[in-house]
């Protein structure tokens, strides 16, 4: 028994030895967690990203294959002909608005609801301007489009797409989870605003005081994964 005894007492820790122990998992999760939750965050917004693109590519083209180019759509339809007709049979659309608060965009003490990346608002605020339309989909992604063409913002309104990733929930920025696409006629797909741009320009938009116009072009270059040198998510 004393033997036995010994032995235990022989592979016991003492109380500093466990607290040392302790405070060394702490140190180490402190370090390692944040950049786990930041890779997370990465990943999980790129493939969100990718996921709604693919989304609304596949409902364009299904609906011209049934309905012609899209560039040739009737847009002398009303906002909800013009979805009942060429949006809704071909993806699950929960919601459809075309004002703040139908969509959750509830307008606060600023006449806009998108920052840039700064922190700042501008034209490019407002998910509405330019009489965007709003569509949420089953996956809970907002896809904003204007019939439109031409306004002071852009003279390729009618083919602008911004996409919510998450809808209204915050934090509501550009380039963390609203993103700017252009229809390509050419590619017969939706692409990147300014994915045209040189490299220096798109990073020099998709940085921590910068809009976040180009974002998605960016996460684009780097074959939809979000880059080490991203602004925090």
């Amino acid at each position: 028994m004393m033997k036995l005894r010994l032995n235990m007492a022989k592979f016991a820790f003492t109380l500093a030895e466990t607290l040392i122990t302790l405070g060394t998992i702490g140190v180490v999760a402190a370090i390692t967690i944040p950049g786990l939750m930041t890779a997370y965050k990465k990943h999980a917004t790129a493939t969100k990203l990718e996921r709604a693109v693919s989304v609304i590519n596949q409902a364009i083209r299904l609906s011209e294959n049934e309905n012609g180019q899209m560039e040739n759509w009737n847009k002398n339809l009303s906002e909800e002909e013009f979805i009942n007709t060429y949006f809704r049979p071909f993806m699950t659309i929960m919601q459809v608005c075309n004002t703040s608060n139908p969509c959750g965009y509830y307008q606060t003490s600023t006449a806009y609801i998108w920052s840039y990346l700064s922190g700042a608002y501008g034209v490019y605020g407002s998910p509405f301007n330019t009489n965007r339309q709003g569509l949420q989909t089953a996956d809970g992604f907002m896809y904003f489009f204007s019939k439109a063409s031409g306004s002071s913002i852009s003279q390729d309104n009618d083919k602008m797409i911004i996409i919510d990733l998450n809808g209204s929930d915050k934090p509501n920025v550009l380039g963390k989870d609203v993103f700017f696409f252009l229809r390509d006629e050419e590619s017969d797909s939706i692409i990147p605003y300014g994915g045209d741009k040189s490299y220096d320009t798109i990073k020099n938009d998709c940085k921590e005081n910068g809009v976040g116009l180009y974002c998605a072009a960016l996460i684009r270059q780097n074959g939809w994964k979000i880059p080490n040198n991203y602004p925090k998510l």
